[in-house]
């Protein structure tokens, strides 16, 4: 394959995060719940990682500089970059960085139309693959199907996991067989082996607490070529159950690339109810206090010597983390606290794109 899409294990060079700003969900209020929280992540990353940051404007970015150092963040790995931006789902709107076989990084593109639904105006995120690949002096390859980087999840040797409902979909791309969808996720990230799980409608992902149509960061994440982490609850009223339950069964039917079939290990998902109590102006996005979210530890980013895990104060945070180190040994599992982005639809894996190194 002339592209690879490394698996999020390997090294990196950078990770990107985009910052909440006023401007977006026309209320002040939807940033300032969530700066905090981006200044916790970027204090953790920061020891780790260069952190590099999109910020709305030069006003914003000199601003984020100042709440930074006044918070302890690593300066010395910290960059800075005034992109227009609509919100702050790094994972979906950014680019999906893969690898040529000469070693060069290349920025990839996948057409975001808004999860395939109305999500507000999504004009500046469009724009976001484009300009970080200028930033970066990157080459820039657009996708021949429309999808999101939280949607896409890879063992870095040639197998692709997804959810047919979130790329297989006609809110997406209408009239594509999965045969053409495969050949472009093919092209550009040199998959070779695909993995679809069901997902679940769009009803009931919305009725969930998700408006990505069930991504595969919340359903399974690869932590070895043929080693899978799945959600799964023992909690008969949870609605996510039966579908967790499903996608366990096919991911014990599923194989790797050599034919291998996977080993599926559990991961405790906990039943995160909302306690907001703000509603956001202008977008449908809030949801009321008492609603079900789309907490999921999967939701975790592995960077250099890191893994950055959400946590939601229950009993099932130290089983989480304890599974994460298992199984990223020699790396530092750190939660943050993720209940304010939950609530949003994301954690950390949604707001943050990892760069892979030369």
């Amino acid at each position: 394959m002339a592209h690879r899409m490394p698996a999020e294990w390997e090294p990196h060079e950078a990770v990107w995060l985009q910052w909440p700003h006023v401007s977006m969900r026309n209320t002040a209020s939807y940033a300032r719940r969530l700066q905090s929280t981006w200044l916790e992540m970027a204090a953790i990353l920061s020891d780790h990682v260069l952190l590099r940051i999109a910020a709305t404007s030069d006003d914003a970015a000199a601003e984020i500089e100042r709440d930074c150092a006044r918070f302890g963040v690593n300066m010395t790995r910290l960059e800075l970059h005034a992109i227009p931006l609509d919100d702050v789902w790094a994972r979906d709107v950014g680019p999906i960085f893969v690898k040529h076989a000469d070693g060069r990084v290349i920025a990839t593109s996948w057409n975001f139309n808004g999860w395939g639904q109305d999500a507000g105006n999504t004009s500046r995120d469009r724009l976001v693959p484009a300009i970080i690949s200028q930033v970066c002096g990157l080459e820039m390859r657009e996708g021949g199907i429309v999808t999101e980087g939280g949607a896409i999840e890879v063992n870095g040797t040639g197998t692709l996991m997804a959810t047919r409902s979130s790329i297989i979909n006609p809110n997406r791309n209408p009239g594509r067989s999965q045969m053409e969808i495969e050949v472009a996720l093919t092209e550009l990230l040199g998959a070779s082996n695909f993995i679809w799980l069901s997902g679940a409608p769009s009803d009931a992902c919305l009725r969930l607490g998700d408006a990505t149509d069930f991504h595969i960061d919340l359903v399974a994440r690869f932590v070895a070529r043929n080693v899978v982490l799945a959600n799964c609850t023992e909690d008969e009223s949870d609605g996510r159950k039966p579908f967790m339950d499903r996608h366990i069964q096919e991911l014990k039917r599923a194989t790797d690339e050599t034919g291998s079939p996977l080993e599926v290990i559990p991961l405790p998902a906990p039943r995160v109810l909302s306690v907001n109590t703000i509603r956001f102006s202008g977008t449908e996005g809030s949801i009321e206090p008492g609603a079900t979210t789309d907490a999921s530890y999967s939701n975790y980013l592995v960077t250099n010597g890191l893994v950055l895990m959400p946590a939601y104060g229950r009993p099932e945070d130290a089983r989480a983390k304890a599974i994460l180190a298992e199984h990223f040994p020699g790396r530092d599992v750190i939660g943050v606290s993720a209940i304010t982005m939950t609530e949003q639809g994301g954690a950390v894996h949604c707001v943050t794109q990892q760069q892979p190194a030369v």
